[in-house]
């Protein structure tokens, strides 16, 4: 049933939909970022690989000791994803990830994050994603995570 509309000079459009309107808004949040703009649906990637110098640095600094297998701590492995994050000044509230196999010095790591929303409410905007980092052809890490972008 059509409702009869405000009486003003447009009321011949408003009577014509259903009442009250259904308002569809287009506004999507797209952010700046080093990689160009980022809207929800973009992924970003980034490439890794670590030398066995860099191995035997990090062990060094850290205090561990050298496994000899060329095993890379979980740090060095999700370090090319927070690079990532650190390109879109992200801030993380929540975080799940799940290691599905060790990685190896000798291996490139790509990150891969996709953005599975972006909403800006008032100064804040909100964002979260899924994300993988492979060894290879294979998927080492997977997760999800959300958080908000500062200052965007």
């Amino acid at each position: 049933m059509l409702s009869p509309g405000p009486r003003d000079p447009t009321s011949a459009v408003v009577t014509a939909m259903l009442w009250p309107p259904i308002v569809r808004t287009t506004d999507v949040t797209v952010i700046s970022t080093v990689h160009g703009p980022v809207r929800e649906g973009s992924t970003l990637t980034w490439s890794r690989r670590y030398a066995e110098a860099e191995l035997r640095e990090y062990d060094q600094l850290v205090g561990r000791e050298p496994d000899g297998a060329g095993l890379l701590p979980d740090l060095l492995v999700i370090a090319p994803l927070t690079k990532l994050g650190g390109d879109l000044n992200y801030l993380s509230r929540a975080m799940e990830w799940r290691h599905h196999r060790p990685v190896r010095c000798d291996e490139t790591l790509t990150a891969e994050l996709h953005v599975t929303r972006l909403d800006r409410q008032g100064d804040t905007v909100k964002i979260a994603f899924e994300a993988r980092i492979r060894a290879g052809d294979e998927v080492a890490v997977s997760g999800t995570s959300r958080g908000v972008v500062l200052g965007a």
